[in-house]
């Protein structure tokens, strides 16, 4: 069979689609369950990280406009402080801040016992009580 006109000689790849392999297929998973779990670390470390630059930014001009220190110098000593700061705190911190009531086994009987008082089965036993 011959092909009619002028064609452009044009390659044609492979036709069936590939997959990503076993390497592929593990890191997608890493990140698909571990980026949920970091997100809110990192954000804390990024909110204490753009509190701490404008303190040290702050500080930087302290010390070049008001005492007088070299700007180099300044930055160094300043960013070398900050990051101290900021990793000693994030070893302080841990959870979501939120603080959880703490329930003791007395507090669910005092419940369940205040459920069943009120409730409408207790009450129309209580009334032909009475009448007895």
């Amino acid at each position: 069979m011959e092909q009619h006109g002028k064609g452009l000689p044009v390659y044609i790849g492979r036709y069936n689609l590939r997959g990503y392999g076993l390497g592929g297929t593990i890191i997608s998973n890493i990140f698909k369950y571990a980026i949920p779990l970091l997100k809110p670390i990192a954000k804390q470390i990024l909110v204490r990280a753009k509190n701490e630059a404008y303190r040290t930014g702050r500080d930087i001009a302290q010390d070049v406009f008001v005492k007088k220190v070299h700007p180099k110098r300044a930055i160094k000593n300043r960013s070398k402080e900050a990051f101290k700061r900021v990793a000693k705190d994030i070893q302080k911190q841990s959870g979501t801040g939120k603080r959880r009531s703490r329930t003791t086994i007395r507090d669910i009987f005092a419940k369940q016992a205040s459920k069943r008082k009120h409730s409408p089965k207790s009450q129309k036993k209580a009334k032909k009580k009475r009448k007895e």
